[in-house]
């Protein structure tokens, strides 16, 4: 199988690294939210990296979830689609790392910059999730 091929789900875990990302510039970052709840952040994220075809990840019931399936659903009128790359400045960006820990998804950059994925409420974790970034040390 050839890196663009889509490979399914890769991870359903609490913790997990996504090595093949490590030294990809981010092409898009694309998050889908619902409407009916514009203050429940991201329900699902995808992500495209060079040399990678498209992604998805996101926050469900206490774990992280990484899937690659080749293509994304952008005409669906339940949701909106919003440019998270533009959003917060990290278009074109190499990417070091990305991973879960601790109910969060985790990109970072060359640049010490961090994008998170996270329950608003740690403790609920069904919950509304936002994406913020962090500039790390």
């Amino acid at each position: 199988m050839s890196k663009s091929q889509a490979a399914g789900r890769m991870f359903q875990d609490i913790n997990f690294k996504v090595k093949s990302a490590a030294g990809k510039k981010l092409e898009q970052l694309i998050c889908v939210e619902n409407p009916d709840n514009p203050d429940g952040g991201p329900v699902l994220v995808y992500i495209k990296m060079e040399g990678i075809s498209w992604s998805q990840y996101f926050l469900e019931s206490c774990f992280g979830v990484w899937e690659n399936w080749g293509e994304i659903e952008t005409d669906d009128d339940a949701y909106s689609y919003h440019d998270y790359a533009e959003k917060f400045g990290v278009k074109g960006l190499i990417i070091t790392a990305v991973y879960c820990k601790d109910n969060e998804i985790s990109l970072e950059f060359e640049t010490s910059e961090k994008l998170v994925l996270k329950y608003k409420d740690p403790d609920e974790w069904d919950g509304d999730t936002e994406m913020i970034k962090i500039l790390t040390p």
